[in-house]
């Protein structure tokens, strides 16, 4: 019979390593976030600019 492990029986406090694969899937996270969310500010203010456009070319 094999030992559980701390991760298996998922001892309250108590935090494993954080690997390099975490590190960096978490930076990777972060960055795709920032990015979507530029993104999305950008096209609002596009779509703002836009539409007062289309407005002022109808009178």
């Amino acid at each position: 019979m094999s030992k559980p492990n701390a991760d298996a029986l998922n001892f309250p406090g108590l935090q494993r390593k954080e690997t390099a694969m975490d590190r960096t899937t978490r930076a990777a996270r972060e960055i795709i976030e920032d990015e979507t969310e530029l993104r999305r500010i950008k096209n609002e203010r596009l779509k703002q600019s836009r539409l007062q456009n289309e407005s002022q070319e109808k009178k």
